[in-house]
């Protein structure tokens, strides 16, 4: 009896022992479970308080998981709960072009499938009551201690009105360039015909139509620009294209940007280099080369350094005297740069220079 008593009470030990961890894992289980629910709870909560559309998918299957209820006010319809990243054409969106965007083409498959740290696209989207919106989605992926991305996620921004701006602007800008021309044509018309009544001297018409029409292009050089800039680079190639093409002209440099003001001085100063050395300079002989060159130098007190040098054409001869066009290479150019004009005329070909700040000419720009 005493040994079955021993028994008995060892096995209801035992069994104490065993209840006792069992209530105890699952006292853990339960606080494991309320802190990934708090954690749910805090997630949910962030993702409410940003202004943009945000989905989470799991990686690597790119099953999308929840999204903030911006996505769906935004959209239009219910979140998409897509399988894997090859479902991601459920979600139906288009190119500028058109064409349907497909599963692949989604920063959140790019991001989950092919590895990208991040990944961009604008899109036209259809929403649920087949109107269309242009749409930014931004995507980027989320990683664990170790740097294994165990999801990803995208931002969905409306640029609608962005894109509705920057339409507008275009008519605007479109409007402006074809008036600028109207102007144009007006004034070589009233110049043309006074100039016939008045019995000027033979070419002097030409001469001055030929001023507009690089003024003319000089503008028409600034649309693709917003009106803003233009660079060296473009604006050599407005004047002098078909002879940077053929290699009479080269041209090296970084590439700079001017503000509107100073593109126009330089395009006008480049037209009349350009007429004087294709009248009496390197352009007017056969082999003749025209090299143009210029360089920034280093910050804070930055200068732009621009060098036109002829070589290969007739002896050079210094004009006696100063006309129009000396004007515009020399003082109005220094004017409207805040820099300095130097010309030299040694025998085997032309040479000028110019040289300004080129901080003063950026703030200009934002003048």
């Amino acid at each position: 009896m005493d040994e079955l008593n021993k028994k008995l009470t060892a096995e209801n030990a035992d069994l104490r022992k065993r209840l006792a961890e069992a209530l105890a894992d699952s006292a853990d289980q339960a606080a494991i479970a309320d802190s990934a629910k708090k954690r749910s709870s805090i997630l949910g909560a962030a993702l409410e308080t940003v202004p943009v559309g945000v989905v989470l998918a799991e990686a690597p299957s790119g099953e999308i998981l929840l999204g903030n209820s911006r996505v769906e006010e935004m959209l239009g319809h219910p979140m998409l709960k897509s399988e894997d990243f090859d479902s991601y054409g459920e979600w139906i969106s288009f190119h500028a072009d058109g064409r349907r965007v497909e599963s692949h083409e989604y920063p959140l498959s790019r991001v989950i499938r092919d590895g990208e740290d991040y990944a961009e696209l604008d899109v036209h989207y259809q929403r649920g009551d087949g109107s269309r919106f242009w749409m930014k989605i931004v995507g980027r992926p989320i990683t664990d201690d170790t740097g294994t991305m165990i999801a990803a996620s995208v931002a969905l921004i409306d640029i609608e009105k962005e894109r509705q701006l920057q339409r507008e602007q275009e008519i605007l800008i479109g409007e402006l360039d074809h008036r600028v021309k109207n102007a144009f044509t007006v004034v070589k018309s009233i110049v043309s015909q006074s100039l016939r009544k008045d019995r000027v001297m033979a070419g002097l018409r030409d001469t001055i139509d030929r001023r507009l029409d690089a003024y003319a292009k000089a503008h028409a050089g600034l649309v693709g620009k917003t009106w803003k800039t233009a660079t060296i680079s473009g604006i050599v190639r407005d004047i002098l294209g078909q002879q940077v093409e053929e290699g009479s002209v080269v041209m090296s440099g970084p590439d700079v940007e001017l503000p509107s003001k100073q593109a126009l001085a330089l395009s006008m100063a480049f037209y009349e280099l350009s007429t004087n050395a294709f009248k009496y300079g390197a352009l007017s002989a056969v082999g003749g080369i025209v090299e143009i060159n210029w360089n920034l130098s280093e910050e804070p007190d930055s200068q732009l350094q621009i060098d036109w040098r002829e070589r290969g054409g007739p002896k050079t001869v210094k004009p006696e005297s100063k006309g129009f066009g000396s004007f515009i290479i020399e003082r109005a150019l220094a004017m409207e740069t805040q820099g300095s004009v130097t010309i030299d005329y040694p025998a085997d070909g032309l040479t000028w220079r110019l040289v300004a700040p080129f901080a003063m000419t950026e703030q200009d720009e934002n003048d």
